[in-house]
């Protein structure tokens, strides 16, 4: 279903948008929580009612059964923009949630200096129209296997049906998808006119009185290196959870040939070892980093960058009758010199242990 919104109804929704921007909002956040035996950062959805129109604001990561409770929370909302801050998540919840905006005729906004990428940015894609600030990134790349970190067909087939139902050229699909799991290709308003997707760019110092496009301030796009990296992270924890074969095949790949690991200086030999120990005593595991944690200073002169931040875990060893967790935090330094990224350095300390005990 298109929206049935005019043009008017839009630049009065705008200055609700700059409402919003200038005073504190007050309003019961519903959380969209997924059963877990890890406690996480699911995606987070708060309404606001203004008037004739809805203020959706969703952030956080995207799980499994977000999108049917995106559905129901939302379902009596007859006009509405849907506010999308988050690094994405699952595929499948993104895509979905993206449906519902569609077909509800719901209008998406990226606020200013706000990241959407990943599944979030796909769910993006479903609004009617799509409003992005000078100051935002949505971030797009292909589609990949939780377990294993690599890309997936099956996903980009989904994917790709998804951005053609929504009426999107096939040039927007290839665009979407043209990026490696680790990787991200960041949306400019050069790339989404040359791919008709339609983006309407919110002027800073405009947005009170209308919804004027322009052109995305080159000052705030973000670094190739320092994306790259971000994405790295994140595909890392996602990674460390999996299966313990996934995470053998991956693990050879992530460091350079000398680690400075925890202040001692190692080859990649001896911390895929070390790891793998790790790995073999606690079988099963759930890393989660935290939320708004994630810290990345690049220096992409000599392509080196630092990431920092904080990660929630939790391991258990059935064979052992074991479980156990906590928060942690995490520095990597990684190097990427006429190839992939690599970690050189890898460190960090326990923040906080629950006592390990019998798995109940």
């Amino acid at each position: 279903m298109r929206s049935n919104l005019t043009s008017l109804d839009w630049v009065e929704l705008g200055r609700s948008i700059a409402k919003l921007a200038g005073a504190r909002l007050i309003s019961t956040a519903v959380a969209i929580v997924v059963g877990s035996w890890l406690p996480c950062h699911a995606a987070e959805l708060a309404i606001h009612p203004l008037g004739e129109f809805t203020f959706i604001d969703v952030s956080g990561d995207f799980e499994k059964g977000d999108a049917s409770l995106f559905a129901e929370r939302t379902a009596n909302v007859p006009k509405a923009i849907v506010a999308l801050r988050s690094d994405g998540g699952s595929l499948l919840a993104g895509i979905s949630i993206g449906e519902t905006i569609r077909s509800r005729g719901f209008a998406t906004l990226v606020p200013a200096n706000s990241r959407c990428a990943s599944a979030c940015a796909l769910a993006w894609l479903g609004g009617t129209p799509r409003f992005m600030a000078a100051s935002a990134q949505v971030g797009f790349h292909a589609a990949y296997d939780s377990s294993s970190g690599n890309e997936t067909g099956v996903g980009n087939a989904i994917l790709g049906a998804y951005v053609n139902k929504l009426g999107l050229s096939y040039s927007a699909v290839i665009y979407i998808t043209q990026a490696s799991p680790a990787s991200m290709t960041w949306l400019s308003a050069e790339d989404a006119k040359k791919n008709d997707i339609e983006v309407k760019l919110l002027e800073p110092s405009k947005t009170s009185s209308a919804l004027a496009p322009s052109q995305a301030d080159p000052s705030h796009s973000p670094s190739s290196l320092r994306a790259k990296v971000s994405e790295f992270v994140r595909l890392l924890f996602t990674v460390w959870s999996g299966p313990n074969d996934k995470v053998a095949a991956v693990l050879p790949r992530l460091y350079g040939a000398h680690v400075l690991f925890y202040g001692r200086d190692l080859s990649d030999n001896e911390v895929v070892a070390d790891k793998m120990k790790s790995i073999n005593r606690w079988p099963q595991r759930l890393y989660k980093m935290r939320e708004g944690s994630l810290t990345v200073e690049c220096n992409e002169a000599v392509g080196s960058c630092k990431a920092s931040g904080i990660v929630d875990w939790m391991v258990r060893s059935p064979a052992r009758n074991a479980q156990g967790s906590g928060s942690s935090s995490f520095e990597y330094t990684f190097e990427m010199r006429d190839g992939p990224l690599r970690i050189t350095a890898e460190g960090g300390s326990v923040i906080s242990r629950l006592p390990t005990t019998a798995i109940r």
